[in-house]
């Protein structure tokens, strides 16, 4: 009997979310149909649960690492991996959709990135080469750090610009524990980066600091006005 109850749900879920999305369903109700394609034999439900208890939201879940996922009982490597699966497709989904798309404003360039970071745990350097007119060419992890700083090679900016022939670049990077806001260090990075991007005929379009799904443009609020 249990186990017709419990195919039963599976089914009903499955046709909800056919006829409405997420509409209506609670963030338990959304995880338990993920781990429907991941766990075929146990009610899932209380799983879910447990995973929104010990991570508190959704994107708390799909944050944590393969390793932390596997400490919730029941959660195993293939089932962590499956979550983990998802941020990562939603990233390489949106840049792929927005290829060449115009990073012509300072609302497009951080309504772009702010979907970059989703589920990265330490501070990252993303640089996005585009040609004259401002579109995306490439867009690509140049430098990972820690959760509180990441390096700036200036070489490797330098050689992923030039194999896309492109002459203007963003970067953007990540507060992984922090808030969209440039700290002095960004502002003095900028600067350096900026100077020494230009000696070798390379602009330097803007850098975008985000963090919590925000995103904030260091020119836009004044950041670029010591390069004049």
């Amino acid at each position: 009997m249990s186990d017709n109850v419990h195919k039963g749900r599976r089914e009903r879920t499955r046709q909800k979310f056919l006829k409405t999305g997420f509409t209506g369903f609670a963030d338990h109700e959304k995880l338990e149909l993920l781990l429907f394609y991941a766990i075929s034999v146990k009610d899932v439900n209380p799983l879910a649960h447990n995973l929104l208890t010990k991570f508190h939201t959704i994107s708390g879940v799909f944050d944590a690492s393969v390793e932390q996922l596997m400490q919730v009982d029941g959660i195993g490597e293939n089932t962590a991996i499956l979550i983990k699966l998802l941020p990562e497709l939603s990233k390489e989904y949106f840049l792929s959709k927005n290829t060449r798309v115009a990073l012509d404003s300072f609302d497009a360039v951080c309504d772009f990135f702010k979907t970059q970071f989703i589920g990265l745990r330490n501070e990252v350097i993303k640089v996005a080469c585009l040609d004259d007119n401002l579109r995306l060419i490439a867009c690509e992890d140049i430098e990972e750090g820690t959760p509180g700083s990441v390096y700036v090679d200036i070489r490797k900016l330098v050689k992923f610009t030039y194999f896309h022939n492109s002459e203007n670049i963003i970067i953007a990077h990540n507060h992984p524990n922090g808030d969209a806001v440039p700290s002095n260090d960004d502002l003095k990075t900028t600067a350096d980066i900026f100077k020494k991007l230009k000696a070798v005929g390379i602009e330097l379009v803007d850098h975008i600091v985000v963090a919590k799904g925000q995103a904030t443009s260091i020119k836009k609020v004044g950041g670029f006005s010591m390069l004049k």
